[in-house]
């Protein structure tokens, strides 16, 4: 029986499904047309006052009334765990393991029934507790952990551009990733291999720009000028940009493309379309090893170390590793510095070399000698771009009862 690699693309009322292909050792892209009585089944749906849908078993479209502003399948903060449909209670793990089921039994018919070794599946503002869901349908379908992998598009469009052809894979590219909630941008800045810098994503923070819900716009001449403000403020974010991706419902609009076609040059290739994520997963199932060399989205970029006597030399004691998931990028140590002063900590960023020191003062926690203050240091991340060092007074023995005071410092980096 032939063994399938396949990357799954959630996206609104569509699911994308990439394939990977052995022989030419790339991926091939598709969409599932999930239907039922002619009709799409969403994934998810933009809230309407009353109801929405959601998928369950056997491809069966159900209408669930709420008295919120409606509930989708994976994402908003309405979802609730457990649905009554039709006089039935169902768990909302239990109602996506019947629709990945559905999925991957149309995939099966077309490959003679064929079984899939690994599975990645990616979707649009993917949080903690879609993935969870995600986790939980997949083992109800039988996979056990080290055969699937759930990402976001972020990293889905990081996998893509690595694994592409070398002249892709160095060039500069942002993605405009457009949904029912506004547009999200991620830049994909190539790796540097003489350098040892790794390839790495970076998201462009929310504005209002951003926040701009396109597919509200009816009117297609001011729907189009939204699109192009997006655009225009995307590209002055960065000048060197070699290649622009635009994803969604959005990319399908001619009049879009029109937009697009102005932007076009010898310098900047522009390409649109959604399948690139379901490549991106399906490449991230078939390489789970590759992590040298790139710095996906949701990991802190900087080392952080703090000197200290380490075999008897003073040296830097690491703290918290660049490539740390955020959810886990906190350090601590007990330390007995070599002055009252001051502790000097390092932030080395690992996608450029830079190295600085961040000196913390100790004036207003302890007045002692050297080398009798024991302190307790732990750092900690709270988003990818923030980084907080505390220091907590433990005394020194018998001599110095300990005072627990607590000083705190944030590092904009």
């Amino acid at each position: 029986m032939a063994s399938l690699v396949l990357g799954m693309d959630f996206y609104e009322k569509e699911v994308y499904v990439g394939l990977w292909n052995e022989e030419e050792r790339c991926t091939k892209s598709f969409n599932v047309p999930a239907k039922s009585d002619g009709e799409h089944i969403p994934l998810f749906v933009v809230p309407t006052s009353k109801e929405t849908f959601i998928a369950g078993h056997e491809g069966i479209a159900y209408s669930i009334r709420e008295g919120c502003n409606g509930v989708s399948l994976l994402y908003g903060k309405n979802v609730k765990e457990r649905v009554e449909v039709n006089g039935m209670e169902f768990g909302i793990s239990e109602l996506l393991a019947g629709f990945i089921g559905d999925i991957l039994t149309a995939v099966r018919k077309c490959y003679a029934g064929a079984a899939f070794s690994r599975i990645c599946i990616t979707g649009e503002r993917m949080n903690p507790e879609d993935s969870r869901r995600l986790s939980d349908a997949l083992m109800r379908l039988g996979y056990g952990k080290e055969r699937f992998f759930i990402i976001n598009h972020a990293n889905a469009f990081l996998r893509y551009m690595v694994s592409s052809d070398e002249i892709r894979r160095r060039q500069r590219s942002v993605t405009i990733d457009t949904d029912s909630f506004g547009s999200e941008v991620y830049f994909y800045n190539p790796a540097d291999r003489g350098m040892g810098f790794p390839a790495y994503i970076e998201r462009l923070e929310a504005s209002p720009a951003l926040n701009v819900e396109l597919y509200e716009i009816t009117d297609e001449e001011k729907r189009k000028e939204a699109f192009e403000d997006v655009v225009s403020y995307v590209m002055k974010q960065d000048r060197n940009i070699n290649c622009l991706y635009v994803t969604g419902r959005i990319a399908e609009d001619e009049r879009i493309k029109d937009v697009l076609r102005r932007y076009a040059s010898a310098s900047l290739k522009i390409f649109s379309g959604q399948n690139l994520y379901s490549s991106g997963a399906c490449y991230r199932a078939v390489d789970e090893k590759l992590k040298d060399g790139i710095l996906c989205d949701g990991e802190v970029f900087h080392t952080v170390s703090v000197e200290g006597y380490k075999d008897a030399v003073i040296d830097g004691i690491a703290l918290i590793n660049a490539g740390c998931p955020l959810s886990r990028a906190k350090g601590r140590i007990y330390l007995i510095p070599d002055n009252s002063d001051k502790i000097v900590f390092r932030i080395r960023d690992l996608r450029n070399g830079h190295s600085e020191a961040v000196n913390f003062p100790l004036d207003g926690l302890i007045h002692r000698e050297n080398r009798t203050n024991r302190l307790e240091i732990t750092v900690w991340f709270p988003d990818i771009k923030t980084l907080v060092i505390k220091v907590r007074d433990l005394g020194f023995g018998e001599i110095y009862p300990a005072s627990y005071r607590v000083c705190e410092q944030t590092i904009m980096l």
